[in-house]
């Protein structure tokens, strides 16, 4: 592709003239030498430019990107250093010189197509259809989080998790009372009511002090 067109040059011109007014703007404000930097990026394989490709000014939060001719302009200080990147290709570097003669500087960066090597996959089909479909049957699915959470409240899995867990002092001491009961009623002797049961006694009066007696 030929950049000396008609078209895209003379766009590369209005571009350059609207950012020198701007660079002139910066300086009167600013009282520091401000220089426009255009130019077009490109890609080194070819003669293609890259539109959309990103320019940035490192260590600021300040940026442009280039048209659909690939051409970019920016208003820039002696002394920054510039990214050029584009998706797919390496990021470009360049410092902006300290000497620079009057308040325009142009460059044509040339980005560098990137590479990315993936291993090597093999893929072979299967013998049968029938052999398919046997693994596709024994393929394990991992189960998402609604299943683990119907298989968490399993009757059978809670039951099975109770008696792994630690009792407390309460819950001891209920076991104790009724396997004296069980106990006694082997010997032959009459099961105590609850209301010889200490225990029995105690959840009585905690009830009471709770406000939970009837009313």
């Amino acid at each position: 592709m030929n950049f000396i067109k008609t078209k895209p040059f003379g766009y590369l011109l209005l571009v350059a003239f609207a950012t020198l007014l701007s660079v002139k703007n910066v300086q009167a404000q600013q009282g520091q030498k401000v220089i426009q930097l255009y130019g077009i990026v490109r890609a080194n394989d070819s003669s293609s430019v890259l539109p959309g490709a990103s320019v940035y000014i490192k260590g600021t939060h300040r940026g442009t990107i280039t048209n659909d001719y690939g051409i970019f302009s920016i208003a820039v200080v002696p002394g920054s250093k510039i990214e050029f990147s584009f998706i797919g290709f390496k990021s470009v570097f360049y410092t902006v010189p300290n000497n620079v003669n009057g308040d325009q500087l142009m460059v044509s960066p040339m980005l560098e197509q990137d590479t990315t090597y993936l291993p090597t996959a093999i893929v072979t089909a299967l013998p049968t259809p029938a052999e398919f479909r046997r693994l596709f049957l024994e393929t394990s699915i991992p189960d998402d989080n609604y299943a683990i959470a119907r298989q968490n409240l399993n009757l059978e899995n809670m039951l099975r998790q109770m008696r792994y867990l630690p009792m407390d002092a309460q819950t001891i001491a209920n076991m104790n009372s009724r396997e004296l009961i069980r106990q006694g009623s082997q010997k032959g002797l009459v099961p105590s009511s609850g209301i010889f049961n200490p225990l029995a006694w105690y959840d009585f009066i905690r009830s009471l002090k709770e406000g939970g007696g009837s009313k």
